[in-house]
């Protein structure tokens, strides 16, 4: 009787350590994480967004580590991976267009002084002296 039990015991601690351990590795979420996290870098994250960027890099290293001795852990950090990494993304993409629009207002700007200097000197140009006798 105690050796039955000591191998059911046995037995139910082998599928509970498997049911936690089981499931098969995130591969795709892994992929896509790795591509948001490459992109974020080549679209220039560090430089506009480098806390998101290296978090994103963080939680997919960890996902990485854990894929095949805890693919539910690696699951969640490569989602929170990919969200990161979108955030970076996007975070670029918006510091990216502010300043595009400020060298568009700039170009504008300069564009609308020389207008006005222009309509200036020929305002000038066509005004006749007042003080000038007319001649007869």
């Amino acid at each position: 009787m105690i050796r039955t039990t000591c191998a059911l015991a046995v037995v139910i601690a082998a599928f509970a350590s498997a049911a936690c351990s089981s499931g098969p590795v995130p591969t795709a979420e892994l992929a896509q994480a790795h591509s948001l996290v490459d992109q974020a870098e080549q679209s220039g994250a560090q430089q506009y967004a480098s806390a998101d960027l290296a978090s994103a890099r963080s939680k997919l290293q960890a996902a990485d580590g854990d894929a095949k001795k805890d693919p539910k852990r690696s699951l969640d950090e490569a989602q929170e991976a990919t969200a990161d990494a979108r955030v970076a993304l996007a975070r670029t993409n918006a510091a990216k267009a502010q300043a595009a629009l400020r060298d568009v207002n700039a170009g504008t700007r300069t564009l609308q002084n020389e207008t006005d200097r222009q309509q200036l000197q020929n305002d000038m140009q066509n005004q006749t002296p007042a003080t000038a006798p007319m001649p007869q």
